[in-house]
C-alpha cells in the first residue's frame, strides 16, 4: 500500500517550487505531517526515500506520546466498596523503568482518584447532615499510607493495577472518617443489642394484638422512583420537616460496622431481608430532601408507625434501614 501510495504520488504534477518547503523546525514532526497532507498536490517529491523518512517521522511521533495512567473508579453501594483500576500503555523510555518504580506510580494514580472520590462522598455525606455548614474534608494521608495493590500486571508495553476499598466495617473508610454518629450512650438500659441483633428468630419480635403497636423488625424505604443518590450519612426526614433517622441517632460502633443503610434494588435479596429483619415496615418515598438529593422523606403516617414501639426505635437505632434505589444508582463511576 505504501509503494502504490509513492508510486500515485510521484505522478502529481506539482506546481511552482519545493525548494522552500514551508515547514517550521520549532512545530516537529507532528506539524510536519499536518503541512505535508495539507500541501501533497503542491509537492514534488524527488525520491521514495523522503517519503519513507517523513511517515517513520510520523509514526515514531505518534508512538512516543503517551498520556500517562488512566484510572478510573466505581463506588458499589450494593457491596459497600470502591472499585479503583488504573491502565497505563508505556513509551519505549517508560518500558524501561524498574518494575517497582512502575508499581509505586501506579499506586500513586489510584491514590490521588481515590482521594477525589472520597472527597465527594464526603462533601454528599455534608450534604445530607444537618449542619448548616459542610466540615472540611478530613485528612487520611495516615489511612492512605497503609492502602495497597490488589493487583499489578505488566505485559509488553501495558501496565494495569487495581485497588478495592471497603466503606463500611473493619479498617473501612468509616472506621477513619471524624465521627459523624451519635452519643455512644444512647442505649445505657440496654447492654444486649448487639445479641439481639444476631440472634433475632426467637425473640417473640411482633406483638399480634390490634390494640397494641406493632414491633418492626427494621425499616425499607422505596425511593426507586426518585433521583435519589446514596450517601455515607444518609438521612430520613418527615414530611413535616423532623428528623426521623440518620447518623446521629446511631453510635459510632454500630455506624462503623453496618452503615447508616443498605442500599438495594430488591427488598427479596438476602442482604436485604437480613439487614431489614422477617417485618419490616414498608414505606414509599415522597421526595428527596435538601439540596443533595441524598435524604429522603417519608410522611408523618409513616414515620408514627415506627416511632410507636420503643423496640421499633431501637431497631432504627441498630441500623436495620434498607432503601430501595434505581439500578443505574447502585454503582457511580468516576
Amino acid at each position: 500500500m505504501l509503494k502504490a501510495f509513492c508510486r500515485k504520488t510521484t505522478d502529481i504534477k506539482a506546481r511552482g517550487k519545493t525548494d522552500n518547503f514551508p515547514y517550521k523546525k520549532s512545530q516537529g514532526t507532528e506539524f510536519l505531517c499536518e503541512v505535508l497532507l495539507k500541501n501533497i498536490e503542491n509537492v514534488r517529491v524527488k525520491s521514495l526515500s523522503f517519503f519513507v523518512l517523513v511517515l517513520f517521522a510520523c509514526i515514531s511521533s505518534l508512538a512516543a506520546a503517551e498520556t500517562g495512567p488512566r484510572p478510573d473508579a466505581i463506588v458499589d453501594w450494593k457491596s459497600n466498596k470502591i472499585y479503583l483500576r488504573a491502565e497505563w500503555v508505556l513509551n519505549r523510555r517508560n518500558a524501561e523503568r524498574a518494575t517497582g518504580d512502575l508499581r509505586a506510580e501506579m499506586r500513586s494514580v489510584l491514590i490521588t482518584k481515590l482521594s477525589a472520590v472520597v472527597d465527594t462522598l464526603w462533601r454528599r455525606a455534608a450534604e445530607s447532615s444537618a449542619e448548616a455548614a459542610a466540615p472540611p474534608v478530613p485528612d487520611l494521608a495516615s489511612y492512605w499510607s497503609g492502602l495497597k495493590l490488589n493487583t499489578f500486571q505488566v505485559a509488553e508495553n501495558r501496565v494495569s493495577a487495581t485497588m478495592e476499598v471497603t466503606l463500611r466495617g473493619q479498617n473501612s473508610l468509616l472506621a477513619h472518617l471524624p465521627a459523624l454518629a451519635g452519643k455512644e450512650d444512647w442505649r445505657s438500659d440496654d447492654t444486649a443489642v448487639n445479641v439481639a441483633y444476631e440472634r433475632r428468630a426467637d425473640m417473640k419480635e411482633y406483638d399480634a394484638s390490634e390494640t397494641e403497636p406493632l414491633l418492626y423488625s427494621g425499616l425499607v424505604v422505596d425511593a426507586r422512583h426518585l433521583n435519589f443518590i446514596p450517601s455515607l450519612t444518609t438521612g430520613i426526614y418527615t414530611s413535616s420537616g423532623k428528623q426521623l433517622y440518620g447518623p446521629v441517632f446511631l453510635n459510632r460502633a454500630t455506624l462503623v460496622k453496618r452503615g447508616v443503610a443498605g442500599f438495594f434494588t430488591n427488598e427479596g435479596q438476602s442482604d436485604a431481608r437480613q439487614r431489614a429483619g422477617n417485618r419490616p415496615l414498608k414505606v414509599p418515598a415522597l421526595d428527596v430532601a435538601r439540596q443533595g438529593e441524598n435524604a429522603l422523606v417519608i410522611s408523618d403516617e409513616d414515620a408514627a408507625k415506627i416511632l410507636a414501639h420503643d423496640g421499633s426505635v431501637k431497631n432504627l437505632k441498630r441500623a436495620r434501614v434498607v432503601i430501595l434505589i434505581a439500578p443505574d444508582k447502585l454503582r457511580e463511576k468516576y
